[in-house]
């Protein structure tokens, strides 16, 4: 597989705590490839989908799962980088500073150095939704990619937050979306380690909300970047289906199991259009 220009990005997992790296390369095949120790490489779209409330993950055929792929394949959409070569070094994709900004740094560059084309996008034309106990999420028939997004946190510091792009081109994604940390609830703490999940967070890469407000709100890019770091997640979500996607999103509450159901949901429409 013929590749141009490459960044590498080193770090830790947030979730495993584990030292790990990816390297993302300009591809002169169209559509976004992981490629593996041993020289294979998949489409991401024939990956098997996880998410659940910490993120989102794949199980590619070969039986290699890579963790927390969200804010990645977040920053590639954001940018137009369609056309990559991906290597991941350990079980998750490092975590930097919880957004997506170190990612798109980088991902500027190459998707202006050449690769393939672009895969053709993919165009709603009816609406579709999935819903899931009082969670929401449907696209809608729009000329352009853009997004409405709500969430509520009753009886929290959050509450209720929302977000609306109707183009959410590459200049409205790094303005207003690729800064957004990663959050959770002070709450939430003991849960996450319990679970074994959060051993690479820290207050530089993920904002803690308690009673009266954010623990560390030097992280907190913009006022709103609950619901913003939920339209990156969603962003990079909707970017497992492995082409740019022409519709508006509306979603209300929705998170990775959602988001990853859409994409189920889209690429059924495609193998039967």
């Amino acid at each position: 597989m013929s590749e141009g220009a490459s960044f590498r990005w080193e770090g830790v997992g947030l979730h495993t705590g584990s030292p790990c790296a990816v390297e993302v390369a300009v591809s002169a095949l169209p559509g976004i490839r992981f490629v593996f120790p041993d020289g294979r490489s998949c489409p991401v779209e024939e990956a098997t989908l996880q998410g659940d409330g910490r993120g989102s993950s794949l199980t590619f055929p070969n039986g290699i799962t890579i963790r927390t792929v969200e804010h990645l394949m977040s920053g590639l959409a954001g940018t137009g980088l369609w056309s990559a070569a991906i290597r991941v070094e350990g079980p998750e994709i490092p975590g930097l500073d919880g957004s997506a900004a170190d990612f798109c740094r980088q991902l500027r560059l190459l998707s202006k150095t050449g690769g393939a084309p672009s895969p053709e996008p993919l165009r709603v034309t009816v609406p579709v939704a999935v819903r899931e106990r009082g969670k929401m999420l449907a696209i809608l028939p729009a000329e352009y990619f853009g997004v409405t997004c709500v969430i509520d946190y009753p009886g929290t510091w959050i509450g209720t937050q929302a977000y609306q792009a109707e183009n959410l081109d590459e200049t409205t994604y790094i303005e207003d979306i690729s800064r957004a940390r990663t959050f959770c609830l002070e709450s939430e703490l003991d849960q996450l380690k319990a679970a074994g999940l959060g051993k690479g967070g820290n207050l530089e890469n993920a904002i803690v909300v308690g009673p009266e407000g954010p623990v560390n709100p030097g992280a907190l890019a913009y006022p709103d970047g609950f619901a913003r770091h939920k339209v990156l997640d969603l962003v990079g979500d909707l970017a497992l289906l492995g082409r740019p996607v022409i519709g508006h999103v509306a979603a209300f509450r929705s998170g990775h199991a959602l988001h990853l159901a859409m994409v189920s949901r889209l690429k059924r429409l495609i193998r039967y259009s």
